[in-house]
């Protein structure tokens, strides 16, 4: 009888033992930020990662250690961004077996056309091979590489702006990036948006998480009762909540409950942050993209994400209208549409904008913190060995944001007190991708306008000013100035007619300024001299479609990165203010998330070896 219940005995604890170290296992990885801060609060814990991680009021080093073949082979095939495994040592804190891609989509192929410039963007995924694996609960991080800004500062200022309105912010900082040793470049390190930033924000990480890229559905219309019927609408969570996604769509829509299905002041929030900055490469853009979306229990907040356009940075005008603040026509995004016309939500609205001129865009503090971050960055932008711009012009971009912002500033008072229009028919703000750059299927070419030299002259009318080697880019004036007036060799880039543009995914015309469907090239109300697809979801090498193209405003590397044949543009590429204070200390050497799997895989071992002991006894015996 012994004999036979021994058998069942020792499955049973085998079984059991295996329950505990899977247990133990799934309770390390759910409690992974509060291994590190030790149970503290999420300002404790972001107190943290700002001392050790995002740095903010110093520059911090990323040192990368990559098989030299690995590191060749995804320079050489860098649209395939396919992962390498590498060390990093992230401000003294080093982890082996790290992920390492190249990223980014119209910001990658541009790099990839330039015969002069490795300068890619990078994702670093630290649990890419070891799943439980982060820095201090960090599990992925974005190594940008300031793509068309020569200031070095708008996504930098624009998150920190961000923060202070109290919006979900990622982490940011900036990083100086070697690889086996060598200085690559002077990178805005961004958090991806994911379950650390998630369980800051939200107190959990299960909600159902969406990106809003280039397409059908990024738009929040009414499409139809599937996810399918979205596909502008990326979902990044494992799975959603049943229809969670359509309810908030359709109410949106159709219904008038919105607090049902939307954290307002977030969405309001959000509006404020882009129409200000004049952020058209967004949710209120043509291209209606770059934004997350999450679910918390049922009602859905809009995330912020992806600033390096904002603040002038596609040649935007500086009356771009507060209550009507889309390029195309309000009813084709229901989210600022539906909530702009509730008169409770437009004043809470205005609030968040006064309050946003009151404090971080105050002008003397604007400047002040413009300063700070300079006196922090420049002998870094100087010393950068793969930077897209000279130095010089990086200094003159500075000087386009400050004065890019206190017009702006001024305007959006007026909007607020009644003396300048805020809003109109409910067209927007013209909209299109018209605008000189990106002739035909071109690009960059030895002609590209130096940031903040191009940018859509305010009041005056004034035309741009040439690039390196005299190509006037970008060329618009403010209430209807030609714009795209590329010139090269005397080609005419950005004159287009009627219809002009090449046809993009979701109806997107390429360069098509007005907003009725008008001519391509020609700069939209306000001056806004074209917008620029950023990561867009179109084919490589669709760039434009014929002259006109995409552009104005979006001030591109200047001489020395030539390639794909054609002129880019050039816009207005200020910068901005940097982080608050960070606390600086580094760490020891640290594994993150391998003692839970070495205690899971030891308790599993010890069960094994008691098993075979207690088998090789038995037989013993019996």
């Amino acid at each position: 009888m012994k004999s036979k219940s021994a058998v069942p005995i020792l499955v049973l604890c085998v079984v059991l033992a295996l329950i505990a170290a899977l247990a133990f296992d799934a309770r390390s990885k759910n409690s992974e930020l509060s291994a590190v801060s030790g149970g503290s609060s999420v300002a404790a814990i972001t107190e943290k990662l700002e001392q050790q991680v995002f740095v903010k009021d110093k520059v911090v080093d990323v040192k990368i250690t990559i098989d030299p073949n690995d590191f060749q082979d995804m320079m050489d095939n860098a649209s395939a961004e396919e992962f390498k495994s590498a060390t990093v040592e992230y401000n003294g804190i080093k982890l082996d077996n790290v992920g390492i891609r190249t990223k980014g989509n119209l910001s990658l192929r541009s790099v990839v056309s330039m015969p002069d410039s490795e300068r890619y963007s990078f994702k670093l995924s630290f649990d890419e091979y070891i799943s439980s694996q982060t820095l201090m609960g960090i599990s992925k991080i974005n190594l940008n590489n300031n793509y068309s800004d020569a200031t070095y500062m708008r996504e930098f200022l624009t998150y920190e702006l961000a923060a202070q309105m109290g919006l979900p912010t990622p982490e940011f900082s900036y990083v100086n990036v070697y690889v086996n040793g060598e200085l690559k470049g002077f990178y805005l390190a961004v958090e991806q948006i994911g379950d650390s930033y998630l369980e800051r924000n939200f107190d959990n990480s299960y909600g159902a998480l969406y990106k809003g890229i280039m397409g059908n559905g990024s738009d929040l219309l009414y499409r139809g009762e599937e996810e399918s019927d979205y596909p502008g609408l990326s979902r990044k969570s494992k799975k959603s909540n049943d229809d969670i996604l359509i309810d908030m769509i359709k109410e949106l829509n159709e219904g008038s409950d919105y607090e049902s299905v939307l954290n307002i002041d977030d969405a309001l929030g959000y509006i404020a942050l882009n129409a200000v900055s004049v952020n058209t490469d967004s949710y209120i853009g043509s291209n209606k993209q770059n934004y997350y979306l999450y679910e918390d229990d049922g009602i859905f907040s809009i995330l912020p994400w992806d600033y390096n356009m904002a603040f002038g940075g596609l040649g935007s005008s500086t009356t771009f209208k507060i209550d009507e603040p889309t390029d195309g026509a309000m009813s084709e995004r229901p989210l600022v549409d539906k909530l702009l016309n509730n008169e409770t939500y437009k004043a809470r609205y205005h609030e968040m904008i006064q309050s946003m001129l009151d404090n971080y865009l105050q002008d003397d503090l604007f400047k002040s913190r413009v300063q700070q971050l300079t006196d922090m960055i420049s002998d870094y932008v100087k010393a950068d060995p793969s930077a897209f711009y000279t130095y010089e012009q990086y200094e003159q971009g500075v000087q386009t944001l400050l004065s890019f912002t206190s017009q702006r500033v001024v305007n959006v008072k007026g909007q607020l007190d009644g003396t300048i229009a805020s809003s109109g028919d409910g067209s927007g703000n013209g909209g299109g991708m018209g605008g000189g750059g990106f002739r035909g299927r071109g690009g960059f070419n030895n002609n590209m306008a130096a940031d903040g030299q191009n940018n859509a002259a305010q009041s005056s009318g004034q035309a741009g000013q040439g690039t390196p080697g005299g190509a006037q880019a970008g060329q618009a004036a403010q209430g209807g100035g030609q714009a795209g007036q590329a010139v090269q060799g005397g080609g005419q880039a950005g004159q287009a007619g009627k219809g002009g543009g090449q046809e993009m995914p979701d109806g997107a015309q390429a360069g098509q300024a007005a907003q009725d469907g008008g001519q391509a090239g020609q700069a939209a109300q306000g001056g806004q001299a074209g917008q620029a697809v950023q990561d867009g979801q179109f084919a490589p090498g669709d760039f434009g479609g014929g002259p006109g193209g995409f552009g104005g405003g979006m001030g591109a590397p200047p001489e020395g990165f030539g390639g794909m044949g054609g002129d880019f543009g050039g816009g207005g590429m200020g910068g901005g203010p940097g982080g608050f204070g960070g606390f600086g200390g580094n760490t020891a050497v640290v594994q993150q998330g391998s003692t839970s799997e070495a205690a899971t895989a030891g308790i599993l071992l010890i069960v094994l070896v008691l098993a075979c002991f207690f088998v090789v006894n038995f037989r013993k015996k019996h």
